[in-house]
């Protein structure tokens, strides 16, 4: 079973230490993106996975490929051009992660849908979208409502991340507009309560599922941080608990982590629940160190029980 995703990734440059941004203060070098995090989480459990964009021709657009590579993500749908690869920052002061985005005009906000032509999905079983990919450009948008589209004529499985990132959107309405046309193509919307509340005008996960529905969407899935997740099984929601909670030292690439263990055990054929159980302990995992992807599991580290 094959997987495909698309969207941005850039270069991060990540702060060492905590506290605020001061002259000489350390920062590492890492590669991070929405689609490309939940590739490499994906790949990690023994899913093949493709992953679209558009790098630039420059080291930073070398970097990520190598990066990727190493990852064996399938890169075969990538193309390079003069626009520059994005980059964004991220640090951690007062107790929280912080982030600063350079991705104006990058690469990527080039997307169109001929970048990922009808023989991209071939072989695909599922499909994993996200809101990050319609705020970079009209193009971008294009694309995800166009592969969206695509891949549910042809029977795979579309789950769709809002990814809500409020730098990328002059407001929730817009983000919300934007995206209100992809839904009615989407199986599973993952998402967490707090944005989804915001973008769908709910006021409990409850609500946020039966919304999400009412939009569209074959139905969803809802992060509540600490609790787990809510799931409808059966037609009943159902709160699925982490195993453990666990001591947040960055929570960054937690939802992507997510989506790829839901979407590892919608590909087994599992219920609602155990798949939600899956996307907990990927992204338990990630929470444990700093980086947007590079303390997720491997398969045997999982209780799939």
């Amino acid at each position: 079973m094959r997987v495909f995703t698309a969207g941005e990734t850039m270069v991060l440059l990540d702060g060492v230490e905590g506290g605020e941004l001061e002259p000489g203060m350390p920062f590492r070098l890492r590669v991070g993106g929405a689609e490309s995090n939940f590739a490499i989480a994906l790949r990690r459990l023994g899913v093949d996975v493709a992953w679209a964009s558009r790098l630039g021709s420059d080291p930073f657009g070398d970097f990520v490929v190598r990066t990727l590579e190493a990852e064996e993500i399938d890169l075969r749908w990538v193309t390079r051009d003069g626009a520059p690869t994005g980059v964004f920052f991220k640090w951690h002061e007062g107790g929280e992660s912080r982030v600063l985005y350079r991705r104006a005009g990058s690469a990527a906000s080039h997307l169109s849908p001929a970048d990922v032509p009808d023989s991209a999905l071939d072989g695909v079983a599922l499909v994993h979208l996200t809101g990050i990919t319609v705020a970079l450009s009209a193009t971008a948008r294009e694309t995800v409502l166009s592969v969206a589209r695509r891949a549910r004529e042809r029977g795979c499985i579309v789950t769709f991340d809002p990814n809500y990132r409020p730098a990328l959107w002059a407001a929730p309405r817009a983000a919300a507009e934007a995206m209100a046309a992809v839904l009615p193509h989407v199986d599973w919307y993952l998402c967490g309560r707090a944005e989804g509340e915001l973008l769908l005008g709910a006021s409990s996960p409850e609500q946020v599922i039966e919304a999400a529905r009412a939009a569209g969407a074959g139905d969803a899935v809802v992060r509540v941080g600490a609790e787990g997740a809510l799931v409808r099984q059966d037609g009943q929601p159902v709160l699925v608990p982490p195993l453990r909670v666990e001591e947040v030292v960055d929570e960054i690439g937690a939802g992507d982590g997510f989506a790829a263990g839901f979407a590892y055990s919608l590909l087994q054929g599992r219920e609602p629940a155990r798949c939600a159980r899956a996307g907990n302990q990927v992204a338990a995992a990630a929470l444990r160190g700093t980086g947007d992807w590079e303390t997720y599991p491997r398969l045997g580290e999982l209780d799939l029980v």
